[in-house]
């Protein structure tokens, strides 16, 4: 893999699980980040990195591309990692699964920018039910269009220390004797984070790997059920698994996604009617030289008692 150091990289939505394993990463080696983030006086998330001098950090409203374009001045390399999982507004899947990347690939065109990478999902289509499926999918091509050379990444549900899918479950499993076992029959393949960091890090660093999209996920498919399962052996802990249809779901969650942080949404409940897991119809961590990490280890590791 040809050396990363020296670069000078903007990142946006760097402050999720994702980002700050990324980050995190990436400050190991001599670049200079330049981070975007909304309301910095009040995040205390951000405090870790105000010693490191190689770290740059900007407050920035979602709508503003003026910030975006002067950082790009700077830099030579732009990763995209922003997303939401449910809307506060109407429009909000848009205007940041959709209108962001094409904005950044106008600007990145702009500025010649040597390499942009952009966190989309698995399984997003123009044709989905769900508006998140659909704004991810409408934002890669948008972002192609305008910006030909950039470098998509689609991951499956990510796992690892502190994500939002076994993270959360292993807390419900700790007080409550029964887990929602909702749609118990679709399909995932979960990837490690550490090896998503690798491929974006190998995408960013050399600019002769072919193709625009990669569909990464890791070796074997779940479902949700032996994923749950898989957990709770890991635990050593016995719960009921309540079996739940989405379909049936839909109705308690027309009025929960109405919460400033709803515990699933009706577009949620759309997303789990179908199988997120590899196709083969674009390259995937193969392409990048990345072997897949094995879940059952690195649970494991999290998990055992």
């Amino acid at each position: 893999m040809r050396s990363i150091k020296n670069k000078k990289i903007l990142i946006l939505g760097g402050t999720g699980f994702l980002g700050n394993k990324l980050i995190s990463s990436l400050l190991n080696d001599n670049l200079q980040i330049y981070l975007l983030v909304r309301n910095r006086r009040a995040r205390n998330d951000l405090q870790k990195y105000e010693p490191n001098p190689n770290i740059k950090i900007f407050d920035w409203k979602g709508t503003d591309s003026t910030i975006i374009e002067k950082i790009l001045k700077e830099v030579n390399s732009v990763i995209n990692l922003c997303g939401i999982l449910y809307e506060n507004r109407n429009g909000d899947f848009d205007r940041v699964h959709s209108d962001l990347p094409s904005i950044l690939g106008e600007l990145c065109s702009k500025n010649n920018i040597e390499t942009l990478v952009h966190v989309s999902a698995l399984g997003v289509s123009e044709f989905s039910d769900s508006k998140y499926s659909r704004s991810k999918a409408i934002g890669d091509k948008r972002l192609l269009e305008n910006f030909p050379k950039a470098k998509i990444l689609r991951p499956s549900l990510l796992f690892g220390k502190g994500d939002n899918f076994f993270g959360q479950f292993s807390k419900m499993s700790s007080i409550s004797p029964a887990l929602p076992l909702i749609s118990k029959n679709t399909r995932f393949q979960p990837i490690f984070v550490d090896d998503v960091v690798l491929a974006i890090i190998k995408l960013i660093s050399n600019k002769d790997i072919k193709g625009n999209i990669f569909e990464i996920g890791g070796k074997f498919a779940y479902t949700f059920e032996e994923l749950l399962k898989i957990l709770l052996d890991i635990k050593n802990i016995k719960r009921l698994l309540i079996p739940l249809s989405p379909n049936l779901m839909i109705f308690p969650a027309f009025f929960l996604q109405l919460l400033p942080k709803p515990p699933f949404t009706v577009d949620q409940m759309k997303l789990l009617r179908k199988d997120n897991i590899l196709n083969g119809k674009h390259p995937g961590l193969e392409a990048l030289d990345i072997k897949a990490t094995s879940m059952k280890k690195e649970l494991t590791k999290i998990y055992k008692n």
